[in-house]
Parts: structure tokens; sequence; C-alpha cells
């Protein structure tokens, strides 16, 4: 671990003029996450999100809706927070342009590069005529070379540009060329990814000029003192908001603290707006004698189906639909794993369902069930006891906890994790962690506990290796905590853990208290039920217990080629040539996939297990006669094959809904197994 550091990381502020979407919460998840991984590490981290809530286009949206214009940026304002809040994003502080602590610190900012000089001697704003074609909806003029012809539209929105002359305040952006190639170029403004540093250095090598700060023609803005029908325009009005959420007006502690002191001052940004933030914005904050940003990274665009985003085509993620559908964690997780950031990739509907299931329903859910269900099972529901190791801080405790790597994920690979967090590689830190919760499924199949179990002689070995399972999944959940913090904190609870924000000592091993009673078990992630935009998580069945009071049934005779039933087994009658039938009694049989989502003993039967399957499009309870042959903690994530068309019966008193196949060998039975991918619910032919 590195020494502790003070990180001020912004998202842009969301302009008001419409609902947010899919790729401002792509952003606003990214900057929460590298906030809170930087906090796990043990750093000072401060996350500033908020909206732009100035310029022409609000005028026009208001006018045509009938309502003020404040009123209309408080309600697409708070529609953001309040998104903000389902995708559990924790921010520090959100700004609002219409706030009076920006408009003072907005001036404040104008004020110093009213007095400003830039390096070539003269002043650093002056008085200009600007001839050009403008936009509306952009607010800004346009190159006469970007405008698409005919009509000179506009090449963002497919709009007439209008000619227009106007008489503003300029910067004189080009005087500071030198600086801005020289900072950029030795890392002291650091651009990520790669690409997007050179696209910059080479607008820079192509020659700046110098940009209007003010406006005539907008009347909803900041007024400048001294020309009141004048606003401030975007670059001082919406970019001034990083330090103005610090209290920059007042020269406030947050602002000595996070920006004015040695701290790192990071930027994410969307790739379309990179040249205003890591030019103007630097060189106007050098001229103001503030320190400049450190460091911006840029992010790509999310496509759809191979398209892009259109609410006109209706080729839309809506984010709001997103979360009520699979959850915050889910929504977090495949935006963070499916592409690189900073790439643009493309969000299919079936790629997010089958991540779903195959990564958090199948990997981390089942692991979790496994694991917990062992330690229930086989420990009292208890963290085992550590009798097979040193004791705490012991010497050698540490190297034997890792001994075998499966369960030990040494230091320096939960340290890479932190580090690809910090890069904004999150695809390549989310898959770190996947690949040890994989190893450690192959590890449950590999060590057999349940045969562990069985010996009276290898219980320490048992105890052992299911505390070093539980503490591996502690770590996993501590660091995967950042992407999906309410899928870590639910972890966290059924290990025993009391709420709280894990913090840096939390990744050391050997946390879990021997003895400490575990939580209840609980699913994490419900397998969809299909591949499509708004398939949702649906919970198993609930579990029907047995009354205290209804006596034991003898145990039922299962006929050994069938390992469970929905009707009362009939006596197995000798070996003989059996009857034939024609394919329209077999085609009476309806054979499906179903997939094992849990598997529990029936107290008081040796042979009955209690199976909640997974048929794609329900869920049922199955009880198998199979008990002798597999233990139910082996279970969890098989898939079978099962009479899906059989009247429910009881056995034992247990309702079952079907029957799974198996044949028998050696007098024990050996479940019909599924190749492929066949889906839960698929039919047998």
């Amino acid at each position: 671990m590195t020494e502790p550091r003070t990180l001020y990381l912004t998202t842009p502020i969301y302009y008001v003029n419409d609902v947010p979407h899919v790729g401002h919460a792509y952003t606003t998840i990214a900057a929460d996450v590298v906030t809170r991984a930087r906090r796990l590490a043990g750093h000072d981290a401060f996350l500033l999100t908020g909206t732009d809530e100035h310029g022409q286009n609000i005028e026009r949206i208001a006018r045509e809706k009938g309502i003020p214009e404040q009123r209309h940026c408080d309600l697409i304002s708070g529609q953001f927070r309040d998104l903000w809040a389902s995708l559990d994003i924790r921010y520090d502080d959100f700004i609002r342009t219409t706030e009076d602590r920006h408009r003072r610190g907005a001036l404040h900012l104008w004020s110093k590069l009213r007095e400003a000089t830039a390096p070539d001697g003269r002043p650093a704003i002056y008085r200009g005529k600007y001839s050009g074609w403008y936009c509306s909806r952009c607010e800004g003029f346009k190159d006469e070379e970007e405008l698409k012809q005919p009509g000179n539209l506009c090449p963002d929105h497919e709009l007439p540009c209008d000619w227009t002359e106007e008489e503003n305040f300029f910067f004189r952006l080009s005087a500071y060329a030198e600086w801005l190639r020289d900072e950029i170029e030795s890392g002291r403004i650091r651009i990520d990814p790669v690409g997007r540093r050179n696209e910059v250095l080479s607008v820079v090598r192509g020659g700046l000029q110098d940009f209007s700060l003010s406006r005539a023609r907008v009347k909803w803005g900041i007024p400048i003192p001294e020309q009141p029908d004048h606003v401030l325009y975007v670059w001082v009005d919406a970019l001034s908001n990083y330090i103005t959420a610090l209290g920059f007006a007042d020269d406030a502690p947050a602002f000595r603290r996070y920006w004015a002191g040695a701290g790192e001052r990071f930027h994410l940004i969307g790739k379309d707006i990179i040249r205003f933030h890591c030019l103007y914005w630097p060189a106007l904050l050098k001229a103001a004698g503030v320190p400049v940003p450190t460091r911006f990274f840029a992010q790509g665009w999310i496509t759809k189906n191979g398209r892009k985003l259109s609410k006109t085509t209706g080729n839309v993620i809506d984010p709001v639909k997103l979360v009520k559908d699979y959850g915050p964690d889910a929504v977090r997780y495949f935006l963070l794993r499916e592409g690189v950031y900073g790439q643009d990739w493309d969000f299919t509907d079936s790629a997010f369902v089958t991540r779903f299931n195959a990564d958090l329903a199948n990997d981390l859910g089942n692991l979790v069930s496994r694991a917990l269900t062992m330690a229930r099972n086989y420990c009292e529901g208890k963290v085992p006891p550590t009798a097979g190791l040193p004791p705490a801080g012991a010497v050698g405790r540490e190297a034997l906890l890792q001994t075998d790597a499966a369960l030990g994920n040494p230091a320096g690979a939960r340290q890479g994790v932190l580090d690809r967090y910090e890069q904004l590689d999150f695809a390549a830190a989310l898959g770190e962690i996947w690949s040890w919760v994989s190893q450690l499924n192959q590890r449950i199949v590999q060590q057999a506990p349940w045969e562990m179990a069985k010996d009276p002689k290898r219980r320490e070995d048992l105890e052992a290796f299911l505390y070093r399972l539980l503490e591996a999944i502690r770590i996993s959940a501590v660091l995967v905590g950042p992407v999906m913090p309410r899928a870590a904190a639910r972890i966290l609870g059924m290990l025993g853990r009391e709420a709280g924000e894990p913090a840096r000592d939390d990744l050391e091993w050997g946390k879990l208290e021997p003895g400490r009673a575990l939580g209840a078990i609980e699913p994490l992630f419900p397998r969809l039920d299909k591949a499509g935009a708004g398939a949702a998580p649906v919970a198993p069945s609930p579990k029907k217990e047995k009354p205290v009071s209804e006596p034991s049934s003898p145990e039922p005779v299962v006929p050994p080629v069938i390992a469970g039933s929905s009707t009362a087994p009939a006596a197995v009658p000798a070996a003989g040539p059996a009857d034939k039938i024609d394919i329209a009694d077999f085609g009476k049989v309806e054979l499906r996939v179903a997939q094992v989502l849990e598997a529990e003993k029936i107290p008081g039967s040796k042979k009955l297990l209690k199976l909640q399957v997974d048929l794609g499009d329900e869920k049922r309870q199955i009880v198998a006669g199979i008990a002798d042959s597999y233990a139910p903690e082996a279970l969890a994530g098989r898939k079978v094959v099962i009479v899906a068309n059989l009247k429910p019966a009881k056995l034992m008193g247990v309702e079952s809904n079907g029957m799974v196949l198996a044949a028998t060998h050696e007098g024990k039975a050996v479940l019909l197994s599924v190749e492929g991918e066949s889906a839960p619910g698929s039919k047998v032919r």
C-alpha cells in the first residue's frame, strides 16, 4: 500500500436540457468506483457531480413547456439525483450552476481573468467581434468545414445554423499554446487514454484560436458586471463548477484542501468535450493564477446493437429502467465489465442477461451459497474454528493461509486489483476478481469437503479448508465492493460482519472471527428468466418448512432409475422384458433441462434431498432420492434432466413437483448430465 494521498474527482456537470441517459450513468458509476476504491486503499477522496443549468437551450425548452427556467432546472436536476441514489452513487457534493455559491465563484474567476496578463504581455481578456455559423442547440459557433451541406447544418443536430455577428469578450488562448504543449507532453497534465492525449496535442500543434467568453443573445445565465446585457459563456460558467463547489469565492478550507493543495485534481469527461476541458480550462486557470488539473480521462461512447443511441430512432438504453429491471449492482457491474473504459463498445440485452447469469448468478452467487451452506451444515452455522492454523498474529499464519494459491490471493494480487481501479481499468480489475471466484468454485469440487465431513479424522482439515474458503470470499467481497456495494454488504452480512464501510485493514487475512455466528443465507443474484430487455430477476420459490409436530413417515422406496418422483413410488417389479410403448405414449412425457439452485437434506431421511430448480420460466421444488450419491453442496449450479409434467405428490411430507432422471451404478444413482449451453427449461427431444 502507498502512503495516503488526496484525490479530488469530478464528473462533467450534466446539462439539464433532457433527462439523464446511460452515458451520464456510465461516467458517474466509474467516478463512484474510483473514489470508493481510493478510500478502500486508505486515501482521502472527494467526488463532485452536478448539473449545468444555464444557456439558450434552457430558455427555449422552458418556454416550450410554459414554465419558468428555474422550475425546469429543478425538475431535471432532481431526476439526476434520483438516478444517482438508485444506482448507489455516493457523491460528496452536488453542484448546480443556479446556486448562489456557484454564481459568486464564477464571478470571482471572471474578476481574476479580467486582471490577468497573457504570456505575450497583452491582456488575457479583450473585446472582439465574432462572425460565424451559430448552432443554438450546441450554443456554439461552427467552422464552415464542419457544416453539412446543403443547408449549413450542424454536424451534431443536423439543424440549420444561423450566420451570426456578435461583439463579445474573448480569451487569448493562442498565447497559451506553448505552455499547454509543455504541460501535456511532460505529463504534468496527464490525459488518458493515450489516443486522446495525442488528439489534444494535434490540436495545439495545429494552432489555437482565441474563443469567446460571453454571449449577448442569451439571457438565462450569470450577467457580467461590466456589461449586464452579456452573460458568462459556458467556458467560465459551467467549467468553473469544479472550483466553485469547493468554496473558491471564499478560499474555503475545502478549496485549499482539494484544489489548492498537493493532491490529484482529476476530471472524468466524455470524448466529445475533451478539447474544452484539456485546453480551455487549464489555460483559463493558468491566467487566473489558480492551480490547474493534473489528470483527465476521456470516456468512450456506448452504442446499442451496433447503432448510435438515438431517441428519434428509438435505439435507447434507459438507465432508470435498467435499475428497475436488474438492480443497481448488476447495472454497475455490466457497464464496467463488458467494455474497456475509454473505448467505444456495444450494449446488447442478450449480453447483459448472459453475463448476469454466468458471472453473478452462477459464479459468485453459487460460490457464496455453497460455502455458507457447508459452514451451516458442518460448523453449526458459525465461522469454523482454526485449530489447524496458527493463532492470529503468529509468524507463519499468513503464509499458511496462502499456501493454497486458489484460496490465498497473495497481497500483491490484492494490490493489483486496487491498482487496476486506480488506472480505470475496471474490466481488468473485475476479471482478476472473477478469476479468483472461478478458482474457488473449482477448489470446492477438487477438495470435496462433503467427503471430508464423513471422516472424523479429517475434521481439522475440513474446518481449516472452510475457514480459508470463507476468508477468501470475504476478501473477494471487499475487493468487489467499489463496483457492487450492495452485494458486497450482503455477502459480508452473511459472513457475520456488522454493517459498515470496509476499510484498508479489511484487505488483510484472518479478519474472520472463529466461532462468530454466520448470517442468514439469501440468494444474491437469482437467474434471469429470459435473454431480453426487461427480464427481471425471479427469486426462488419459498421453501415449505416441515411443521415440527408432523410425524416422520417411513422412508419411501425410490425406483433405482428415477432419482425423484412427483407420484407415490410403486414397488419395483422383477427384472424382465419391458412392455413397449408407441410414440404417442412417449410424447406425453415432457423432459426438460433444469438447473439446481440449491439442495438440502430432508430431516429423517437418508436418501432424499429437496432441490430447488430453475426451469427458465419458473422455479420448482423436487424431491430426489440421491442423498447417498451426492452431497447437497455439490449440486448447486448443476444441470439435470427432469420429467416436468407429473402431478405433484408428497414424499415424507415434502411436496415434489417433478422427477429427476438418473441411472444406477453399483446400487447408487448417477444423474443424467447435460452437455453444452442448454438453457434451463430447454426441452429434451
